[in-house]
């Protein structure tokens, strides 16, 4: 009964080290969690570095007097705010590189209202 024991005991540990192991090596990156606000006539921000494989949750919030669009041609993303809109969405970037997004609004993009999403292994 105790040598049952001391088996069942060994075996938990090991399961649980095991998983332990198992979860702390994964090497799918940490969620990210992106804010991009549209102002009139600009991204907040216009260089977001990402991983490969990575899970982008991305929050996008309209706080200009106009419609604004995001636009990424290679994430096929195409999505209209119009003021005061937020909206969310998520993606995961499967390749190394750089991917470009823009406010496709005419003159929006000549304005400066392009970004980029720079994607590492």
């Amino acid at each position: 009964m105790n040598e049952e024991r001391s088996t069942r005991r060994i075996l938990i540990g090991l399961t649980l080290t095991l998983v332990f192991l198992l979860t702390s090596c994964s090497s799918r990156p940490a969620i990210k969690e992106i804010t991009l606000v549209a102002e009139d006539i600009l991204w907040d921000q216009n260089a977001i570095n990402l991983q490969v494989g990575q899970t982008v949750n991305l929050t996008l919030r309209n706080d200009g007097a106009l419609d604004h669009t995001f636009v990424a041609k290679e994430l096929d993303l195409n999505v209209l705010l119009g003021p005061g809109e937020t909206k969310e969405l998520s993606f995961v970037v499967s390749d190394a590189g750089t991917l470009s997004y823009i406010c496709d609004i005419p003159g929006h993009e000549e304005a400066g209202m392009a970004g980029e999403f720079i994607v590492s292994e």
